[in-house]
């Protein structure tokens, strides 16, 4: 057994599984919308919020002005910024008292969700659905080279659809704004 073998072939597996899958999504959208806006805000709790906190980091990088919902030193979102909000059920108590507030101020939102009759994707200008399940997961669990729990698979997804977009902003970005460190 290969450890870096494997490993890559459970990444590849489940990258041409949610691409399959998620093919006609707006991620284009969701690009633009990040490199053309004020401020971006990153909004989720649990797993999700630590996923977002390695995209805003690469974000930074980038040169973007990335904030946190909910950390104390984050500035208020005002009209012109935007909120993407990271929710597997879309139902975060929390979370939609951020979109309600949001909402009420004109700022616009993106949702990444696995839900879409949930009430932050109705809520959300622009929504990104990851599959809630995908069979190639539950082969890669069988054998071993994933975690049993179900959240999991929405959490890697995030990773990988972060990194697509991360990948994306930085073909779009000047070399001069790209500052990689």
């Amino acid at each position: 057994m290969n450890i870096l073998e494997d490993a890559k072939a459970m990444v590849l597996e489940l990258y041409a599984s949610l691409c399959s899958k998620i093919g006609g999504q707006p991620l284009e959208k969701v690009v633009d919308v990040i490199s053309r806006s004020n401020r971006l805000f990153l909004a989720g709790t649990g797993c999700s919020e630590m996923i977002l906190r390695v995209f805003a980091n690469r974000l930074v990088h980038l040169g973007f002005r990335v904030g946190m919902i909910g950390d104390l030193i984050s500035p208020v979102p005002k009209k012109g910024d935007i909120i993407l909000f990271s929710s597997k059920s879309g139902e975060n108590p929390a979370l939609l008292n951020a979109a309600r507030k949001a909402r009420l101020h004109g700022i616009k939102m993106v949702a990444i969700t696995a839900s879409p009759e949930s009430t932050l994707a109705k809520m959300a200008d622009l929504t990104v659905l990851l599959p809630g399940e995908l069979p190639e997961f539950k082969n890669i669990k069988q054998v071993g080279l994933a975690p049993e729990r179900t959240e999991t698979l929405f959490e890697l997804l995030s990773f990988l659809i972060y990194d697509v977009i991360t990948a994306s902003l930085m073909k779009k970005r000047q070399p001069e704004k790209v500052c990689l460190k």
